[in-house]
């Protein structure tokens, strides 16, 4: 009932509630005498996402590890780690990236908004690290690369980390000039059937134009040869792809052949 109510509220509505709402919960206080609620994630319909395509990668693939981008508080993380565990997918490990600073300047196509601020879920790394090791995460499959994108993602971290083809990717990057570099560093481990899921694929009113969306947009329209089947939609703001690569010969064959 409350969904379809939610649903039935215009877009002028919904979005600056959407917005209020993202940073109450992102700048929560304490409250005497309960101690504050530490370990969350802003989006609770994201770990269920993530438990569905963990189970379509244990029955038919394909193998490869976990990367996420954009913790928070890691609680995401945590429990893509242990809903792997519970079904067998014993040999994936975990890359998780952030900046633990919180969000860059929003400049660019994005600065159309004033939903997301520089610094906007900040949480660092010691804090992030003390989270994960107070709920039982296994540092032997786990690995935290901190920075900025654009800064840290770089091509030698396959070896440093003996990073293997990506079977599933978060990515939680709210931002175009963020999402940019990730998909670029993503470029060398996508393979046939890679999930990835975009946590803010309808921000900015699910425009093609900016966020998460357009990112995506401008890195298919360079590599023709990838085709991404929509595979799962989770919460008002989820979108998952299942990556399909195709033949290019036939991809340059379409083009020659298009009216």
């Amino acid at each position: 009932m409350m969904h379809r109510l939610w649903e039935a509220l215009p877009e002028t509505v919904r979005r600056p509630t959407r917005r209020l709402l993202r940073r109450v919960r992102a700048h929560k206080p304490a409250r005497s005498p309960e101690p504050p609620k530490e370990f969350f994630t802003m989006c609770p319909e994201t770990p269920p996402a993530i438990g569905q395509a963990l189970r379509r990668i244990r029955d038919v693939g394909p193998s490869g590890d976990y990367y996420e981008f954009g913790l928070f508080r890691g609680y995401t993380f945590w429990q893509a780690q242990k809903t792997a565990s519970e079904l067998g997918l014993s040999d994936m490990r975990f890359f998780g990236f952030d900046s633990f600073t919180g969000l860059p300047d929003v400049t660019g196509p994005d600065a159309v908004t004033d939903e997301f601020h520089k610094g906007d879920y900040a949480c660092g790394v010691a804090q992030v690290r003390r989270l994960l090791d107070q709920h039982g995460i296994d540092w032997s499959r786990s690995t935290l690369i901190p920075g900025l994108y654009h800064e840290s993602l770089r091509p030698e971290l396959r070896l440093r980390y003996q990073m293997r083809p990506l079977a599933l990717a978060l990515i939680d990057c709210d931002l175009y000039n963020s999402t940019v570099p990730v998909l670029k560093f993503l470029d060398d481990f996508l393979q046939d059937g890679s999930i990835l899921l975009f946590d803010d694929w309808n921000c900015f009113q699910a425009s093609n134009d900016h966020g998460e969306r357009r990112a995506f947009k401008e890195y298919l329209d360079a590599r023709p040869y990838w085709c991404p089947d929509p595979y799962i939609s989770f919460g008002w703001h989820g979108q998952g792809f299942i990556m399909n690569h195709v033949d290019e010969t036939d991809t340059v064959r379409e083009h020659e052949n298009a009216p």
